[in-house]
């Protein structure tokens, strides 16, 4: 047998090891921290506004434009009827629901301020509500009426040694 050919078997042999899907494959060489990453102020507020604010409320469809951004979704989601999605570089993190979307990234210096301004400029009408009664983690919240109302908020969570922000769409209609 040549060379060549010995390193073809080698090679393809390798390939035909087991069947993994391709967001197994994907997500095995993502490191973990680029999962929730260190992403901008500016990109957080425009993956919120492109996928939660301005995305399809179809989920499939939410899906599909999640894919279409590179975007790949983990294996087993923490909360009931809600899936994560990731993405191997600097883009947020995305969680969507049926009655829920939620962009994460570490807590970084300028997301709280660039978040109430984008919250300010795109929902004039935003009223801002007691965040308390919400959870102890989140800090700000708004509530927008517009057709149906619903609810806006951020949250800071602790994890390890870091912090994580959320940037939260609520829609409590979709629940119904």
């Amino acid at each position: 047998m040549s060379v060549a050919a010995a390193c073809a078997a080698v090679l393809l042999g390798g390939c035909s090891a087991g069947a993994v899907s391709s967001d197994a494959a994907e997500l095995n060489n993502m490191w973990r921290a680029n999962q929730v990453p260190k992403a901008t102020p500016a990109q957080m507020v425009a993956t919120f506004d492109r996928f939660c604010v301005n995305g399809s409320r179809d989920t499939a469809q939410a899906e599909r434009d999640l894919r279409a951004a590179e975007y790949i979704p983990l294996p087993n989601s923490r909360s009931p009827g809600a899936r994560a999605w990731v993405e191997d570089d600097e883009a947020p993190a995305v969680a969507l629901s049926d009655s829920m979307c939620v962009v994460a990234a570490s807590s970084r210096s300028g997301q709280t301020d660039r978040f109430r301004r984008y919250v300010a400029d795109t929902f004039p009408r935003a009223r801002a509500v007691d965040p308390s009664p919400l959870g102890k983690t989140i800090e700000q919240a708004w509530e927008v009426d517009a057709p149906a109302p619903f609810l806006i908020a951020t949250e800071r969570t602790p994890d390890v040694d870091w912090y994580r922000y959320m940037l939260i769409l609520y829609r409590p209609e979709a629940e119904a």
